[in-house]
């Protein structure tokens, strides 16, 4: 009987422990989650900053620490930052994952390249995770 008990015991425990390794930070329910395009598509329609739950793949991440990563869009990306709450394994481009967060805008300064050198800002749409999940 101890090892039947035992054996349960393990299972239950693996199985648990099984689905906590395939995410970092906010548990996320993917069931209810959209695409990076919806998302973004009903941020600039709403302009609102509540919680969403988005998937894509991953275009890039940042090589140094995991302290972001980047989805792909047809014709550009969408940065997405933890501020500073956890990184991310730096081998996860080109993988499918889901995030947990909110939009949000920034502004993003450049240098001009010319003579002057002013620096120039724009208003970009950037997305702050509290959870992310591998597919």
């Amino acid at each position: 009987m101890k090892k039947v008990l035992y054996s349960v015991f393990v299972s239950v425990f693996v199985f648990a422990c099984g689905d906590q390794s395939n995410h970092i930070g906010k548990p996320i329910e993917t069931q209810n989650a959209i695409s990076v395009k919806e998302g973004l598509k009903q941020f600039h329609e709403s302009n609102k900053t509540e919680e969403v739950i988005i998937y894509g793949k991953v275009a890039d991440v940042c090589e140094t620490e995991g302290c972001w990563f980047a989805y792909e869009l047809s014709d550009s990306t969408l940065t997405v930052d933890f501020n500073n709450e956890f990184t991310v394994p730096k081998n996860i481009r080109r993988k499918d994952m889901y995030a947990v967060g909110h939009f949000y805008k920034d502004t993003l300064v450049t240098a001009e390249e010319d003579s002057t050198t002013q620096s120039k800002s724009k208003l970009t749409v950037k997305f702050r995770a509290h959870g992310v999940k591998f597919k």
